[in-house]
């Protein structure tokens, strides 16, 4: 059997041979995907910002450097476990790419409920895992999504049967080690929620130390008919390091997907929200990003209504400071045949600095004639008279600016139900824009 390992240097090619054993050895038709994944690949290499889609967000900083795959996951020490893994959640780890059964806690799943690591479930849930595999995704896949699919190195198989009922969230987290540094981490969640399940999904991101190391991970969903499936996902990685995420969705007849985006991390990042929904499904769309220093996010969504009735809510925030970057590209497609449809899109933006910079892209792309569709966009900056208003108050300038900044990204923050994660998300937010004298219990 041909493995597939690591590209050259530049990435202008996947090469195939013995050298990098990667998962599923043994499974030809896996194999066979990995191999048609490098081809296209080396076909066409990583997008560029030449390409519409990409414009926005320059990738020559990841090309440059030399990233390796590593062959184990690096030592992390559980203090730091514990302060990423939040409470009252079913845990899996990852560390460097890699399953951590030690640091995972899966003996108290309740019945009705498969969560493995693909490394464990290609034995036991072979054909689930291949009925899922790169049938979400668009086709032909883009750049990032084929490299992940010829290098992936484990990732989390999460399956609700139908008529379940999750007790509590089920935590996915990913961690960078020390020994992360330069080394390249493909990782690929196959998540299903089963007819009439309801369950709740949260991704998180995370790095021991502030060192540079590429993220590449893909999640593809399907809610069945009936469903309801949550989905968060917090990215908080390394300022250093290099973060490229996608998450795709399939919404079944009656579906109720909410897909929830978190960004506060990376030095170039790029997260993709896409759902195509069936007839009379119902999908939200929240996010929010907060960039500081020379940070670039890039948050590019795309709602396709495929079939007629379905409902959608679209709603970003963005923040950026110093000389940071921000991009919001939100699309939503309406298919002929999707009468009744009901799609909103709104992207809000707070400019902190005259040196940040905001590019935000709605489109509309309308093909049947009885719907509702509707976009909103807004950058601005901190009103000064809000501002002056503080501080005739006794509160000096930057606390007076760091409230009212506080309290544009809190709305966001405030729609997350469940508290581990809300103070979570509070944690990252003061720690950009700290409030003298908050105290825990105000929040």
């Amino acid at each position: 059997m041909s493995v597939t390992h690591l590209p050259n240097t530049h990435y202008t090619g996947l090469v195939l041979d013995q050298k990098k054993q990667l998962l599923g050895e043994g499974f030809d038709w896996l194999a066979n995907l990995r191999k048609q994944a490098a081809e296209q690949f080396s076909a066409s290499g990583f997008p560029t910002f030449r390409e519409e889609e990409w414009r926005y967000t320059n990738i020559t900083p990841i090309e440059k450097n030399q990233f390796t795959l590593p062959d184990v996951a690096g030592q992390v020490d559980s203090a730091f476990v514990d302060s990423v893994l939040l409470d009252d959640c079913h845990h899996i780890v990852f560390v460097d790419g890699f399953y951590q059964a030690e640091l995972s806690s899966l003996k108290d799943i309740p019945n009705g409920v498969i969560v493995s690591a693909l490394s464990d479930g290609l034995v036991d849930n072979e054909a689930l895992i291949k009925s899922l595999l790169d049938s979400v995704v668009e086709t032909p896949a883009l750049g990032f999504i084929n490299f992940n699919t010829a290098l992936f190195s484990d990732g989390a198989l999460i399956c609700i049967e139908e008529n379940t009922v999750v007790d509590k969230p089920i935590q996915v987290a990913f961690i960078s080690s020390k020994q992360g540094a330069l080394t390249l981490s493909n990782t690929r969640n196959l998540i299903l929620a089963q007819a009439s399940s309801k369950a709740q999904i949260i991704e998180t991101y995370h790095a021991v130390d502030d060192s540079c190391y590429l993220t590449n991970v893909v999640s593809e969903l399907v809610v069945e008919p009936n469903a309801n499936l949550s989905h968060h996902r917090l990215q908080s990685e390394s300022t250093s390091a290099y973060h490229i995420g996608g998450v795709y969705s399939r919404l079944e007849k009656n579906a109720i997907f909410n897909q929830n985006s978190y960004t506060f991390g990376a030095s170039i990042s790029r997260t993709e929200a896409h759902a195509t929904l069936g007839e009379a499904s119902d999908c939200t769309m929240d996010g929010l990003y907060v960039g500081q220093d020379r940070q670039h996010m890039d948050q590019h969504t795309r709602l396709n209504h495929a079939q007629p009735h379905a409902v959608s809510n679209e709603f970003y925030k963005g923040i950026l400071g110093d000389h940071s970057t921000g991009v919001f590209q939100g699309r939503i497609i309406v298919a002929q045949d999707a009468q009744k449809t009901d799609a909103a899109m709104n992207n809000r933006n707070l400019l902190l600095s005259d040196r940040a910079e905001v590019d935000t892209k709605p489109q509309l792309e309308i093909y049947a004639d009885d719907v509702k569709c509707a976009h909103g966009v807004t950058v601005g900056q901190l009103d000064d008279a809000a501002v002056f208003y503080l501080q005739s108050r006794g509160v000096d300038n930057q606390t007076a600016k760091n409230m009212l900044t506080f309290a544009f990204a809190n709305e966001m923050i405030e729609r997350v139900s469940f508290e581990p994660l809300r103070m979570a998300l509070l944690a990252n937010l003061l720690k950009r824009f700290p409030q003298a004298g908050m105290k825990k219990e105000w929040l």
